[in-house]
């Protein structure tokens, strides 16, 4: 059994989690698919306002640019607010401030904390993603576990990789 030792989360390693949480859920295939369609209606409304396709090649650059905005405010908005939030969220959660200590086995991963000791099966778990920061396992679409990476070194991050190719990406 492999383990992190104690350790408690920053608002840091939050804000991150929360930023992947995101990205991995705008990026999901049909996510992207649904931008596009939103996309095509927002430009062919806009052709529709510039009074017609002729209109509209005589500025195509303007109409694109302007197709493109919404979308472009939306990304950077989000951008901004994720970590906010994130950081918001853990000063109020106090059980994101506890000592912990992760581990995993083939039984799944174990968290003791203040609050008890718990093993949920790799099974329980319907997804994962990770990127340069953490790990992020997730129960559902909403709820999702984050081990840090600043907490592993390289053969425990593979470790807990080969554990987590059951699960799925």
């Amino acid at each position: 059994m492999e383990t992190t030792g104690e350790f408690t989360l920053t608002a840091d390693d939050v804000a991150a989690a929360g930023w992947l949480y995101t990205k991995r859920g705008l990026t999901r295939p049909r996510v992207l698919f649904s931008w596009f369609v939103l996309w095509l209606a927002t430009l062919a409304f806009l052709t529709f306002v510039w009074g017609g396709v002729e209109q509209a090649l005589q500025m195509p650059f303007v109409v694109l640019g302007l197709s493109l905005l919404p979308f472009v405010i939306v990304v950077g908005l989000t951008v901004l607010l994720v970590p906010i939030r994130a950081r918001s969220n853990f000063k109020q959660q106090r059980s994101l401030q506890v000592t912990l200590t992760l581990s995993w086995s083939d039984a799944g991963l174990r968290a003791v904390s203040e609050y008890g000791t718990f093993t949920i099966p790799w099974s329980h778990f319907m997804a994962w993603t990770e990127d340069g920061k953490c790990f992020l396992l997730l129960e559902s679409n909403r709820l999702y576990r984050l081990i840090p990476k600043r907490l592993l070194d390289t053969d425990q991050q593979n470790g807990l990789r080969t554990y987590l190719t059951q699960v799925g990406h």
